[in-house]
């Protein structure tokens, strides 16, 4: 595979890290340090290409490269523990081998807050690499969750320091109840949600009552990329304004 874009680089490390974890169940060290030590260079590149993101990537490398020295000096146990990991609306079970547990979040400095759902992954990562080419850091899922890290933990602090939430709007992010919670979290601290249309079908009422509608972007006819750059000046127009006010309670109904 030719890797080419940011997106390229984190679709082969997502691909190495679960054969890793595979590799440490199974007490292939062998394969687990290669998968490790691939991991730490690819990190080291996208720490090139992407200036933004470049501490968080390195610490990421470092991360790796420890995990490849801890795998070569004592074979893991295989021991494992049980953590969740989702994309979009899809949640599964993972396994995070014990080396994993050494990983300390690294502090992000985004602004935007990218909501979707698994069927339109293409289409939010093009958009997170498309705003961050232009100075827009953004945190989407599943890049900028730590291995081991608590997934709905992660997801609460990263909404909770955003600007602004972009939701790519689609016949499954409309049904999504992941989403749906994604949004009310935004709704609760006040932030400001962008509808990013990329079907052309009406939100339900739960959806309705989430997003704010005189700010619709409709991303059709096909490709929704060609509509990333007036979602972007909008962005742009908003970050440069005033933070918004002091955030709403948790339960507004309370």
């Amino acid at each position: 595979m030719k890797i080419d874009s940011p997106a390229d680089f984190l679709q082969k490390i997502q691909r190495n890290t679960k054969a890793f974890e595979a590799a440490v169940t199974q007490g292939d060290t062998h394969t687990a340090r290669r998968l490790a030590e691939e991991c730490a260079t690819l990190y080291h590149q996208l720490a090139r290409r992407v200036p933004l993101r470049e501490q968080f990537y390195r610490e990421q490398a470092k991360e790796w490269k420890t995990k490849a020295e801890d795998i070569a000096v004592t074979p893991p146990s295989g021991v494992q523990k049980t953590g969740t990991d989702f994309i979009g609306d899809e949640v599964a079970t993972a396994s995070v081998s014990g080396a994993e547990t050494r990983t300390v979040p690294a502090k992000s400095r985004h602004q935007v807050f990218i909501s979707y759902s698994k069927p339109e992954q293409q289409i939010a990562h093009d958009l997170c690499s498309y705003l961050e080419a232009d100075g827009i850091f953004c945190w989407i899922a599943p890049r900028d969750v730590l291995p081991g890290s608590d997934f709905p933990g992660s997801i609460i602090d990263a909404i909770d320091e955003s600007r602004v939430v972009v939701l790519v709007f689609s016949r499954s992010s409309n049904s999504s109840p992941h989403v749906i919670r994604e949004l009310t979290r935004a709704v609760n601290r006040n932030l400001m949600i962008l509808p990013f249309r990329v079907e052309d079908i009406l939100p339900t009422k739960n959806m309705d009552y989430l997003i704010n509608i005189p700010h619709w972007f409709d991303a059709f006819p096909p490709p929704a990329q060609q509509y990333f750059g007036t979602l972007k000046e909008t962005i742009k127009t908003h970050l440069a304004s005033p933070g918004p006010a002091d955030p709403r309670p948790d339960n507004p109904g309370g």
